[in-house]
């Protein structure tokens, strides 16, 4: 027999012998398990990685959207201001041509009036008669520039304030607002709110600033999420795999507030999307498609919300801000 290295362990239950090569063999073992369990992690930490890293390519995409939405927007305003600015000078032009005619006229009376006699006194009136006018025509100018400024911040309170724009980025509208057979009752019942599908997990954003006054489970809709915004507007999310926010969060335009699921009665993934206007339900397609160049028109595109109550809101709140 060869020489073997022995090694003997005694305790209170009696003595035991192990060779070194069987020593070997287990010390093999571990390191061959400890590596599968490296393995293991490394594959399910690239793998949360590679989620996050997904997460975070939507979250770019929506904003490079964002800002290239704002950017639009930005020069919108500089066109207007430019023909604004181009008017003014016109009208300036106009003001300065006009001062001359009646300067020209006032020395035709100053020629006939001492003709007849009088006094120059009328000439210093009909001067400050002048300056009178063409303050008059500056304020006036003045006043129409403001009101064409509050305007566009009115419609920028109104497109942070009140839903508008896509909620997520979906494949297509699989259920439309109003009547149909149920895809899971077979029954024909009204359906108070548009179905996008999309892929599970994919981001839904906030269509106005608000509060949320409801984040849980709730019957069919399964995860279910209420939002509160401005003038009596209220949005509600269904079927949602989870939430970003939580009940009594305030949440801004554009903010993630959850992702799509198929919790509840649902057939797939896909958002049950429904806006809601006091006790009244409205097709939420006419506001996905409400924007900063036809918010002017939204009183003809919706009808059942009192707008002109909401406008004189606005011009309150406006004029609060400037106090």
């Amino acid at each position: 027999m060869k020489n073997r290295l022995i090694i003997t362990i005694s305790d209170i239950h009696g003595s035991k012998q192990y060779s070194v090569h069987e020593i070997i063999k287990k010390i093999i073992f571990a390191i061959v398990l400890i590596l599968i369990l490296i393995g293991v992690g490394t594959y399910f930490y690239i793998n949360l990685l590679n989620t996050k890293l997904s997460s975070l390519k939507e979250e770019t995409t929506h904003h490079k959207t964002e800002l290239a939405e704002l950017k639009k927007l930005s020069d919108s305003y500089k066109s207007k201001n430019a023909n604004l600015t181009t008017q003014q000078k016109e009208l300036i032009k106009l003001i300065q041509g006009t001062s001359e005619k009646l300067y020209s006229v006032n020395e035709k009376l100053i020629e006939v009036e001492e003709m007849i006699g009088m006094g120059p006194d009328l000439n210093a009136s009909f001067q400050a008669r002048l300056e009178e006018e063409r303050s008059k025509a500056t304020e006036t100018l003045r006043k129409e520039f403001e009101e064409e400024q509050l305007s566009s911040i009115q419609k920028t309170l109104l497109f942070n304030s009140i839903p508008n724009g896509k909620p997520l980025n979906y494949k297509r509208i699989s259920s439309k607002y109003g009547y149909r057979t149920h895809p899971t009752t077979k029954k024909q019942s009204f359906h108070p709110a548009l179905d996008l599908t999309a892929k599970h997990g994919t981001p839904i954003y906030a269509p106005a600033s608000g509060v949320v006054v409801y984040a849980k489970q709730k019957g069919a809709y399964g995860n279910f999420m209420l939002l509160t915004h401005s003038f009596g507007f209220q949005t509600a999310y269904g079927h949602l795999s989870r939430f970003a926010v939580k009940s009594g969060d305030y949440v801004t335009k554009g903010q993630k507030i959850a992702y799509v699921g198929s919790t509840g009665r649902s057939t797939g993934p896909h958002l049950h999307y429904e806006v809601r206007y006091l006790t009244k339900w409205l097709d939420p397609k006419k506001f996905m498609f409400l924007n900063l160049d036809n918010i002017n028109n939204i009183s003809d595109k919706i009808k059942n919300v009192n707008w002109k109550s909401i406008l004189k809101q606005t011009e309150k709140l406006i004029s609060l801000s400037k106090k």
